[in-house]
């Protein structure tokens, strides 16, 4: 496909077509990554989404977002070797700076956020991965998508890592669970924190973590319908029912009565329907 086509049009190849295809730079994946991003990316394909993506080794994977994303997506590459300056073009900026500097990581919120999606496949170092997400999380915009990847490497000694090892990204995912669900809690000492707030959905992979940006709220719960017993919970129906869809459900008893009998007598009920409007 021709690079001006490929502009004005966008690529219909999935991720690993493109992978498989690939000629150009060099592209080093795991192979089940390509679900993951399908699965939680798609909805930013061909809608010009702003994209970061930390570690960008040789290039190649800057190439294959742009490819996939299609025409519009403006993708940010950080990292820490300055050749990578050279992989600037049309609609690729590059940023050179230590994933571990708090500094570096501040201007780049304030300067090429706000973001839809962050990748961080940077140092693989959890204190690096931390510090990231604190740093970039305030900019993301809402309904984005914050994937962290290589996170076996959390496991290992040489990336500072370990089994349960307390200071790991891994192991500040899994609280997170809890904090997605502070708005249900009733202990009195766990109250919803900035992630309940924020923080739509927790996904865990083989490696891989999706975090889901989100402005939330207290969640409500509404029923709707006719009951069919007369015990809900274990309860009386009418105290679990709100006076509103009480009286609903007596509208809609009505109705139903009423075509019962139109049912039954088809003749007088057409003759009813034609005095009232007489």
């Amino acid at each position: 496909m021709g690079m001006q086509r490929l502009r004005k049009f966008g690529s219909q190849r999935s991720l690993e077509q493109i992978f498989e295809a690939n000629e150009g730079r060099l592209i080093h994946k795991w192979m089940h990554y390509f679900d993951i991003y399908e699965r939680h990316f798609k909805p930013f394909r061909y809608q010009s989404p702003r994209i970061l993506e930390i570690g960008v080794s040789h290039g190649g994977s800057l190439d294959l977002w742009q490819e996939w994303f299609g025409p519009g997506a403006h993708i940010t590459g950080v990292d820490i070797d300055p050749r990578v300056k050279a992989l600037a073009k049309r609609d690729i900026e590059i940023r050179v700076g230590d994933q571990g500097d708090p500094n570096f990581l501040g201007k780049l919120a304030d300067n090429d956020g706000p973001f839809d999606i962050v990748i961080d496949d940077g140092s693989h170092r959890p204190a690096h991965q931390l510090l990231t997400l604190q740093k970039l999380w305030p900019a993301m915009n809402t309904n984005g998508e914050y994937l962290v990847e290589d996170l076996h490497t959390n496991y290992r000694q040489e990336y500072d890592g370990g089994l349960r090892r307390s200071d790991t990204f891994i192991e500040f995912v899994k609280p997170l669970i809890d904090d997605l669900h502070a708005f249900h809690t009733r202990a009195e000492d766990f109250e919803p924190s900035i992630w309940t707030r924020t923080l739509g959905g927790v996904h865990l992979y083989d490696s891989v973590v999706v975090l889901d940006r989100a402005d939330r709220e207290v969640p409500l719960h509404r029923k709707t319908g006719r009951p069919t017993f007369d015990t809900l919970y274990g309860r009386d129906i009418s105290d679990i029912l709100d006076e509103d869809h009480l009286a609903l459900i007596q509208q809609m008893n009505r109705m139903h009565r009423r075509a019962i009998r139109a049912l039954k007598s088809p003749v007088e009920s057409g003759r009813k329907l034609i005095q009232r409007f007489r």
